[in-house]
């Protein structure tokens, strides 16, 4: 069972879980066509729930339910910064989200809800900054560059703002890789809790600093 984090995210970190959920009738198997699968910014926030809800599934079973589950989130894993976020999402051929990540522009780092968490890390004291985060692939889509799609869609978005350094929190060796590969670096742990009433866990804080000019 692999559970890929992203808190940024991706992953919390920025999180994405596969895991073996067994809900045929509803996917109807429908992941042979892979062109099919192509990543869109959210237009319809009435999906939000739908997102919202992907995330608990996959996460209720990764093995990491003592962050996420539907006792804590009973209507869906969401927080106060989801009405705030873009997000990114990939339907089925029935129209069904099956994978989504989000992603926060802050413009000080008091909007940050996590700040308290990595202030004594060295981040850059350059404003706006981007927050990967919410990472989530259904485990039946699983292997088909689904995960690649929600970074690359989110980078550019970044790019084409000149958003002048991105962070993330990782735990995924996995997603932690194609991170580092586009120049992202570990600055060091922080505890950060997902809900009020659940007791803090470690992260690692990885950031890149942009130079468009």
């Amino acid at each position: 069972m692999t559970s890929l984090l992203e808190i940024s995210t991706s992953f919390e970190p920025n999180m994405e879980s596969f895991v073996a959920i067994h809900d045929s009738n509803f996917f109807n198997n429908n992941f042979n066509n892979h062109q099919a699968l192509q990543s869109e910014l959210l237009a319809d926030t009435s999906l939000l729930t739908e997102i919202y809800n992907l995330r608990l599934n996959v996460w209720e079973h990764s093995g990491k339910s003592e962050f996420v589950n539907r006792k804590l989130y009973p209507n869906g894993w969401y927080d106060h910064i989801d009405s705030k976020a873009f997000h990114w999402i990939v339907f089925n051929n029935q129209h069904k989200i099956i994978a989504s990540a989000r992603l926060n522009l802050f413009n000080s780092f008091e909007e940050f809800p996590y700040h308290l968490s990595v202030k004594n890390l060295p981040l850059p004291d350059v404003m706006p900054f981007a927050f990967f985060s919410r990472l989530v692939v259904h485990p039946q889509y699983r292997q088909n560059g689904l995960s690649r799609q929600l970074f690359t869609s989110r980078t550019r978005f970044c790019e084409e703002r000149g958003i002048r350094w991105s962070q993330a929190f990782i735990n995924n060796k996995l997603i932690i890789r194609q991170f580092e590969k586009s120049g992202y670096k570990n600055i060091g742990p922080a505890q950060v809790a997902y809900h009020p009433s659940s007791e803090p866990h470690p992260v690692n804080v990885f950031i890149k600093e942009n130079n468009y000019f």
